[in-house]
């Protein structure tokens, strides 16, 4: 009874000071760019067409979403938006206030001192956790400089601030949760130096590296350093507001940002004559794919079988009239839901009660998604599509807006292809490795029943590239998934006698062992590992469970301490936390642990019940959270009406073929 009333005492104590917002800004913020565009043309350039000046009222997709928060929560419950998205208003205390939305001060968006006064991200926290100091801009050098282009600046970690959310009891009404977090997501990517699972492995990159890349300065901008100068269009997967705006550069700009940033591939199953398996890979972003927020990007595969005569006879992700996606369309998100297990599709943050699935893309790990097609198929066709919104949402988004060609661009959202590919009838599989690897860990990725149909794909590839460490890494994961361990630690000297340094090897062998309760014989690949990646989430929660079970409390305390640090919601740290304070005999602090833990803890019996919710209210559509599922193509007959892929509409034109 003393357990669950502390913890009702912390979840309220958290409640109450969620109702400030964490942003803290001193002095006034301007609601335009101003003086900065007479030296910084190029870059202003750049901004007006960026999402980050759109962010705010000045948006309307943004804009009836907070304004129904407000009016659900009340003004001041909005702070919880307000210090990413309205800026301009917080520094001027008008947040609590009605807001006369067509005011500068709601139409500014993220105006650059926004930005260039933050000075301090105190911790990981999220939430537009930032501190902003908005002083004189002195004019000469290095002052100006110096005042405006702080360290933190140029780090990942400043983009932290506003690109990961947690839901506080406050706004939920009910418990806290996770919300949109691409900062998370690449911080246990390889891309940030980490994933420590992932096989493949390339280069580290900045947030900075791919939104903010070196772009030539046309109008000879004072920050220029060689003729380019940093990229402030902030390109991401926004392409509704270029579209609404008629912006036609910067939505051509956005397509080629997003085209070829995952690959598609096709294959049939093993041992079947129609049944397809689509191999999505996520190329080249650094968080999990789609990200921002996964309940609104529309991304989804459109499968087509076609005859002898190149005659559609059956499809999966067609659209209807008003442009909506078949029922049971694979779609590539999340799907946060409300208490009855139904989706949200309102961008509703406020009635979100748990995820019922995640079919996203990981940074690094290919997903396999299966097609049954009719009988007689001689060609199966596939797309990866993209739109920004679902088209009942931005028709009532964009149904408040006056200007009837404004509303009009407003609903038309823009459809962009981000790969294809095709597969005849009886091709057998390319003796490609690295396609075979990838078809391997994504089909390994399934239960235990069905991963076994990886072991001769990546066998194949094994055979065909013996030096190469990737299949035997792939190998060694589906050995996992079956439980078969000795497999596993074979595996692992294998391949770390082919690339010592490679991580997923001790890390999948760690894992292993822990599930096979061999706790010391785990303790060597982890502490290994940990060597490799000190600062990877994913093997300092592995280092602080197996130090625990192993009886060094301490150590286990050291992994969870710089796990909390990198992540100070991440229940599991704080779960090993109070493990290890309570073996310490730190009794006070390790029930403050366990309160922390159940606060954020995701809580998985309560997805799993809404999970259930969402199955009972759509039984016809394949279980998205089961990996590798089944989706059944459907007889076609073209409707005169429907959009086409061979429309002749500029929407759906990739920007290289133009």
């Amino acid at each position: 009874m003393h357990r669950l009333a502390s913890g009702l005492a912390l979840l309220c104590a958290l409640a109450r000071s969620s109702a400030a917002s964490p942003t803290v800004i001193e002095g006034v913020l301007p609601t335009a760019p101003g003086a900065c565009a007479t030296c910084h043309a190029d870059i202003a350039a750049q901004w007006s067409a960026s999402a980050h000046h759109f962010s705010s009222f000045n948006n309307p997709y943004y804009r009836i979403s907070v304004e129904e928060f407000r009016k659900e929560r009340g003004n001041r419950a909005s702070r919880f938006c307000a210090g990413c998205h309205e800026p301009v208003l917080v520094s001027r205390d008008a947040v609590d206030k009605p807001i006369a939305v067509a005011s500068a001060a709601a139409q500014a968006g993220l105006v650059c001192l926004v930005c260039h006064s933050v000075d301090a991200v105190p911790d990981l926290g999220g939430n537009g956790g930032y501190h902003a100091k908005v002083s004189a801009v002195p004019v000469g050098k290095p002052a100006h400089g110096e005042r405006l282009r702080p360290s933190l600046l140029s780090e990942s970690k400043f983009c932290s601030t506003c690109h990961k959310v947690g839901l506080e009891p406050e706004v939920t009404h009910d418990r806290w949760l996770r919300g949109q977090d691409d900062w998370d997501a690449w911080q246990v990517s390889v891309l940030a130096g980490n994933g420590a699972g992932a096989v493949w492995r390339r280069d580290g990159a900045r947030c900075q590296d791919c939104h903010m890349p070196l772009e030539p300065a046309i109008h000879d901008d004072a920050a220029a350093k060689n003729g380019m100068v940093r990229s402030h269009r902030f390109l991401g997967a926004n392409s509704a507001l270029p579209q609404l705006r008629g912006d036609g550069d910067h939505l051509a700009r956005t397509r080629v940002f997003l085209e070829g940033a995952v690959s598609l591939d096709l294959g049939w199953a093993p041992d079947e004559t129609n049944l397809v398996d689509v191999v999505m890979r996520n190329r080249r972003v650094g968080h999990r794919f789609p990200g921002g927020t996964m309940d609104s990007n529309e991304v989804w595969l459109e499968v087509e079988a076609l005859d002898a005569a190149g005659t559609v006879i059956a499809r999966s992700g067609g659209r209807d009239t008003r442009g909506e996606l078949d029922g049971d369309t694979h779609r590539v998100r999340a799907e946060p839901v409300d208490g009855e297990g139904q989706p949200l599709l309102r961008r509703d943050p406020q009635h979100m009660r748990g995820v019922a699935f995640d079919a996203s893309l990981s940074p690094a790990d290919p997903q396999a998604i299966r097609f049954l097609v009719p009988l007689g198929t001689a060609r199966v066709q596939a797309r990866l599509l993209y739109r920004k919104f679902t088209p009942a949402y931005a028709r009532r988004a964009c149904a408040q807006l006056i200007d009837r060609a404004e509303r009009a661009r407003c609903v038309d959202l823009p459809v962009v292809e981000l790969a294809r590919a095709a597969l005849v009838a009886g091709e057998p599989l390319a003796d490609d490795w690295k396609k075979l690897t990838d078809r391997g860990l994504a089909l390994g990725a399934a239960m235990a029943d069905s991963a076994a149909d990886a072991l001769p794909i990546l066998e194949r590839a094994r055979k065909l590239a013996p030096s190469q460490v990737e299949p035997l890494l792939g190998l060694q994961r589906v050995m996992l998934t079956l439980g078969r361990t000795d497999d596993v630690v074979a595996l692992a000297e294998e391949a770390s006698r082919l690339a010592p340094e490679h991580p997923a090897a001790p890390f999948v062998l760690g894992r292993a062992l822990e599930h096979a309760y061999r706790y010391d014989a785990a303790r060597a690949p982890v502490e290994r590992l940990l060597t490799l990646l000190p600062r990877d989430p994913s093997a300092l929660a592995l280092a602080a469970r197996i130090r625990g079970l192993n009886g060094d409390a301490t150590g286990a305390l050291d992994a969870a301490d710089r796990l909390l640090a990198l992540d100070p919601e991440l229940d599991e740290g704080h779960y090993q936390r109070s493990l290890a304070l309570r073996e310490l005999g730190r009794t006070d602090e390790a029930t403050r642990a366990e309160d922390a833990y159940l606060y954020h803890r995701r809580a998985v019996e309560i997805d799993l019940e809404l999970r259930r919710k969402l199955r009972e209210r759509h039984p016809d559509r394949p279980d998205e959270s089961v990996p590798v599922h089944t989706h059944r193509l459907h007889p076609f007959e073209r409707d005169p009406r429907a959009p086409s892929p061979a429309s002749s509409s500029s929407r759906m034109v990739s920007p290289r073929a133009r």
